[in-house]
C-alpha cells in the first residue's frame, strides 16, 4: 500500500483495522503532522494472531510499516469495540 494514499485516508485519533500477512491489527491512528511516513503510530492496539489462535495487546501502542499493510478500513468505536470483543470470545488473550 503507498504512503500517501494510506495517509490520506487516515484521521488522527480514529478507529482502524488494518489486514496485514500476521492477522488482522486494530488500534488508534497517533498521525503526526508531517506525512507521509514509512510507518503508521497506533495507540491502544489488539493484533488478532490467526495463525497462533490468541489476541495480542499492546497497550502503549505499536508502530506498523506501511509496507507490511495489506488493506485497510476506518472503525467506529463500536465497531472496534465489537471486534475485540468477538475476537477475544473466541481466543484465549494475552496482554503484552
Amino acid at each position: 500500500m503507498k504512503e500517501v494514499e494510506l495517509f490520506e485516508q487516515m484521521k488522527h485519533g480514529e478507529p482502524v483495522l488494518f489486514v496485514t500477512a500476521i492477522g488482522y491489527i486494530i488500534g488508534i491512528t497517533d498521525i503526526p503532522d508531517e506525512i507521509p511516513h514509512s510507518v503508521v503510530k497506533l495507540k491502544d492496539v489488539y493484533i488478532n494472531c490467526v495463525s497462533a489462535s490468541r489476541v495480542n495487546r499492546f497497550s502503549k501502542g505499536l508502530n506498523i510499516s506501511v509496507d507490511q499493510i495489506i488493506g485497510f478500513n476506518v472503525l467506529t468505536e463500536e465497531e472496534m469495540n465489537r471486534m475485540i470483543t468477538n475476537w477475544q470470545v473466541s481466543m484465549a488473550p494475552t496482554i503484552g
